[in-house]
C-alpha cells in the first residue's frame, strides 16, 4: 500500500508539474511488476545512457546488467556504484568490478546497509523500487520499479546518491580489501595542498592538510572561486574526510565570487528567489535575500556578475556549491556564450529556464505560476503586471487533459486543456497541425507545450501560441 501511495503521487506530481525534457525511447512514468520486463528496461536505460550512471543497491550479479554497464564503461559513460559491503564486495560479478576497479564503487560503513535499491541515468531517468539487480531471487519474490523522468524526484534522488557516495569508503580506502594502509593515509592528510601566507588583520577560519583558510575584514572567505575548488573540487588532492573536515569550518561562511548567470533570478513558492552562475565549468546556486530584489532584479541570462552569499551545501552533482542569503554586488551585461545540451540541464528545485537556439522553456509547473498570477496570490495586480513580463513570452511543457478541439475561419485551431482545479489552458496551434491534432480524443491525458501570452480572470486563465502536442500520457 505504501509502495502504490507512492507511486501515485509521482503521478500526480508529473500530472501537475513540468516536465525536464523529452526523450525519444524516454519513460514519462511507469511502473513494471516482472522481473524480466523491469530488468529489460534497466538494460534498455544502461545502453541508452551517454554521460553518465549512478547507481545505489545491496548487490548486483545479473550477467545481463553487469555486462551492459562493462560496455557503457567502455564507451565512455561515467559509472558510480554505491553497493552493501557485506554482500556485494566479497565474492560475485560486482566484486570483481570492484577489484579491479572497473567502476567507481563505494561501500556503505559495515554498521549500515543499503535497503531501497535505486539508479540515476544521465540525470534524466529515475528508477526506484523493490526489483533484486541480481541473476536468482528466491521463488516468492515479489518485484516491482518505478521509472520515472519527474525532476523534482530526480534531483531529490540524485542528492542523496552523492551524500551517500560521498560518505561512503572508496577501494583503497581503509576499512575494505585492498586497503592501502595507515602509512600512505597518513601521508595524504600531511600533504601540502595549498600554502597561503596569512595577512596582518584577517581571521584563520581552518588551517589544515597544509590549507590555510582566511576570513579577511569584511566578513569574506579571502579566496577566490577557482582557489576555492581547488580544495574542495573534484580535482583536489584532499580526501573526501579532509574535505569534509575543512567544510565544517566554513560553512555558514560568507563568499563574494564573480561568474556568468545561467538563470536568472526567479522565484517559486517552495524555493524562493534562486539564480544560477556559471565560475568556469562549475555551477553555484544562490537563494537570493528577498530584501536585496532591487539589486538582483535588473539581471539576465548571460550577464556577469559579483555575487555574495553564505556556504550552504556542496553535496549536489547538478549543483556542487549552493549559497544561501545572496546577494548581487555588481552586474556586467556581457552576452552568453554558447553551451551544448547537456549544459542547458537545469535543477526544477531551484533552476526556473533553459535554453534552446530559439525557445527559452520555464520550468515552473502551473501550479507554480498559479501561485503568482492566480486567485489565491497576495500580489497586487501592479505587482502581477510587472512580475508577468519575466514570464510572458515564454514556452512551457505541461500535462493535462483534453476538454475540447476547436477549428474555425476566425481563431483557427485551439485545444482546451484541464488543469483540474486550476482552470483550462487554451493552446492556439498552426492550422498545419490539424490532422495531428485531430487523431487525440478528448478526454485523453496530454503532454503539451507553447508560448505563455496571455492571463485572464476567467475559465482560461492562459492562453498559449505557437502550441504543440508532443505525446499522450
Amino acid at each position: 500500500m505504501r509502495f502504490k501511495n507512492v507511486y501515485l503521487a509521482i503521478l500526480a506530481a508529473i500530472a501537475t508539474g513540468s516536465l525536464y525534457g523529452i526523450q525519444n525511447n524516454a519513460f514519462s512514468s511507469d511502473v513494471y511488476f516482472t522481473r524480466q520486463e523491469i530488468k529489460g528496461h534497466i538494460v534498455q536505460a544502461i545502453e541508452e545512457s551517454r554521460e553518465s550512471i549512478d547507481i545505489s543497491v545491496q548487490d548486483i550479479t545479473s550477467k545481463d546488467i553487469l555486462n551492459t554497464l562493462a560496455r557503457a564503461k567502455e564507451r565512455g559513460v561515467h559509472i558510480r556504484v554505491m553497493a552493501d559491503k557485506r554482500r556485494a564486495l566479497k565474492k560475485g560479478g560486482l566484486s570483481d568490478f570492484y577489484k579491479n576497479k572497473v567502476f567507481a564503487i563505494k561501500a556503505l560503513n559495515p554498521r549500515e546497509m543499503i535497503r531501497s535499491n535505486f539508479a540515476i541515468f544521465d540525470c534524466k531517468l529515475l528508477v526506484i523500487g523493490a526489483y533484486e539487480w541480481n541473476e536468482v531471487v528466491g521463488r516468492l519474490s515479489r518485484d516491482n520499479a518505478v521509472f520515472t523522468e519527474e525532476t523534482k524526484l530526480l534531483v531529490k534522488f540524485q542528492r542523496e546518491f552523492d551524500r551517500l557516495f560521498h560518505g561512503g569508503v572508496a577501494h583503497d580506502e581503509p576499512g575494505v580489501p585492498g586497503e592501502t594502509g595507515k602509512e600512505e593515509t597518513a601521508k595524504a592528510e600531511t600533504a601540502p595542498i595549498v600554502q597561503k601566507a596569512i595577512p596582518p588583520g584577517t581571521k584563520v577560519v581552518a588551517s589544515h592538510y597544509g590549507v590555510v583558510i582566511t576570513e579577511n575584514k569584511d566578513g569574506y572567505l579571502d579566496m577566490n572561486f577557482e582557489e576555492f575548488d581547488d580544495i574542495f573540487g573534484l580535482a583536489s588532492g584532499l580526501t573526501d574526510e579532509q574535505k569534509e573536515n575543512l567544510w565544517s569550518k566554513c560553512e555558514g561562511k560568507r563568499v563574494q565570487w564573480h561568474g556568468q548567470v545561467t538563470s536568472y533570478p526567479s522565484w517559486t513558492l517552495i524555493t524562493g528567489w534562486i539564480m544560477g552562475v556559471k565560475n568556469g565549468n562549475i555551477d553555484v546556486e544562490i537563494k537570493l535575500n528577498s530584501a536585496n530584489k532591487s539589486h538582483f532584479s535588473p539581471v539576465k541570462y548571460g550577464n556577469t556578475v559579483t555575487y555574495t552569499g553564505k556556504l550552504n551545501s556542496r553535496v549536489t552533482r547538478i549543483f556542487p556549491y549552493k549559497l544561501e542569503d545572496g546577494d548581487v554586488l555588481a552586474i556586467e551585461d556581457t552576452s552568453p556564450v554558447p553551451v551544448n545540451k547537456h549544459e542547458l540541464g537545469i535543477d526544477p528545485d531551484g533552476v526556473p529556464v533553459s535554453h534552446d537556439s530559439e525557445k527559452v522553456f520555464l520550468q515552473e509547473s502551473l501550479t507554480d505560476i498559479d501561485n503568482i498570477f492566480g486567485s489565491g496570490s497576495t500580489l497586487s495586480s501592479a505587482e502581477k503586471d510587472e512580475a508577468w513580463k519575466k514570464y510572458e513570452g515564454k514556452y512551457i511543457r505541461w500535462a493535462g487533459q483534453i476538454v475540447y478541439k476547436n477549428l474555425n475561419a476566425v481563431s483557427g485551431l485551439r485545444v482546451k486543456v484541464r488543469q483540474k482545479d486550476r482552470g483550462d489552458v487554451e493552446i492556439r496551434l498552426s492550422i498545419i497541425q490539424k490532422e495531428k491534432v485531430l487523431k487525440f480524443q478528448d478526454g485523453e491525458s496530454i503532454l503539451y507545450t507553447g508560448r505563455l501570452t496571455k492571463r485572464c480572470e476567467s475559465t482560461s486563465p492562459y492562453i498559449l501560441e505557437d502550441g504543440d502536442i508532443l505525446t499522450v500520457k
